[in-house]
């Protein structure tokens, strides 16, 4: 799960940096979307490992 985490931290962090820097606009009008996605599988991740549904 840390591996998971840690990527997908990167991952919307180089997002957030593209649209910051305005490069790459087609990529960067989905960022919210993106980092939604991320985020949201990174709770429930989470939640999965804190409830023990995984085993």
């Amino acid at each position: 799960m840390a591996k998971l985490t840690a990527w997908l931290v990167t991952v919307i962090g180089l997002l957030l940096l593209l649209e910051a820097a305005n490069l790459l606009p087609v990529l960067t009008t989905w960022n919210k979307w993106l980092i939604a996605i991320g985020v949201l599988v990174i709770g429930i991740g989470k939640l999965v490992r804190n409830y023990k549904l995984m085993k």
